[in-house]
């Protein structure tokens, strides 16, 4: 009789899964190309709500939260009819975004996180009766504990993979048109390098900082929190703000030439 299909994976299990290295592993983990699971065996009665159907309000509450506790993210209430026209939670994956600042946390208690994505990639919060409710990583023995990689996931990144190649981390390595300097990472270099290399692979030309705006606002808004606030021209990544002037000096930082080859 077969066993049935696993569909949790660790570090090695992925590996062995995906045919490549753990290194493989941590690679695209890194560069945003496989997101983390979020275990939600004890949470049977969570209502999942897309962060986009709530209220103007709540979104803004939940946006300006700084280390909350349990408690804290409990005190804040939905309306029965939003919790009626949400869902059951299927999944929960956090973004590379998400994972550094774990693995970068200062929290004795670990790092709080009550924001997710679905499969789709949608932004979502989870709710238990009628308050929000998040859960709180650290790193152990360099991985995210509480986590895993589910089988949707790796095949989602099969499929991007093209036959016959070795590793997607091999393909990754070669000229491109924008990159961190050295000792300056993070996750605002991290995204506006790979949607600058992204916008050079499919539009075959180097974007100028405009576009790259642009561009990041509408493939990325979501996935990177990057909301623009024209009123006093800046924008908001991942609850940062970052002005204009500030991301046109970045660009001209992280833009290749040939003095920086």
């Amino acid at each position: 009789m077969a066993l049935p299909q696993r569909q949790e994976y660790d570090l090695e299990g992925a590996a062995e899964y995906l045919g490549c290295s753990t290194g493989d592993i941590l690679y695209y983990l890194d560069k945003g190309l496989l997101r983390l699971s979020v275990s939600t065996e004890h949470s049977p009665d969570f209502v999942s709500v897309p962060f986009e159907k709530l209220s103007a309000a709540v979104q803004q509450l939940l946006q300006s939260l700084y280390n909350p506790d349990g408690i804290d993210l409990s005190r804040i209430k939905l309306d029965q009819d939003s919790l009626d026209a949400g869902g059951a939670v299927s999944s929960l994956y956090l973004t590379h975004h998400q994972r550094n600042k774990i693995k970068d946390t200062v929290h004795e208690l670990g790092e709080p996180i009550w924001l997710f994505q679905d499969f789709a990639g949608e932004q979502i919060t989870i709710w238990h009766e009628d308050g929000l409710r998040g859960f709180w990583f650290y790193e152990e023995g360099g991985w995210i504990a509480g986590t895993f990689l589910d089988k949707e996931e790796l095949d989602r990144l099969l499929q991007k993979k093209p036959a016959g190649s070795v590793s997607i981390a091999s393909e990754s390595i070669g000229l491109k048109p924008f990159q961190v300097p050295q000792g300056r990472v993070d996750e605002i270099a991290e995204a506006m390098v790979a949607y600058g290399n992204l916008f050079y692979k499919e539009k075959k030309r180097i974007p100028t900082s405009l576009d790259l705006q642009g561009f990041m606002l509408e493939r990325g808004g979501k996935a990177l929190q990057l909301t623009y606030d024209p009123r006093i021209e800046d924008f908001v990544f991942s609850f940062k703000p970052l002005s204009k002037r500030a991301f046109n000096d970045r660009y001209k930082e992280y833009r290749v030439t040939e003095n920086t080859r």
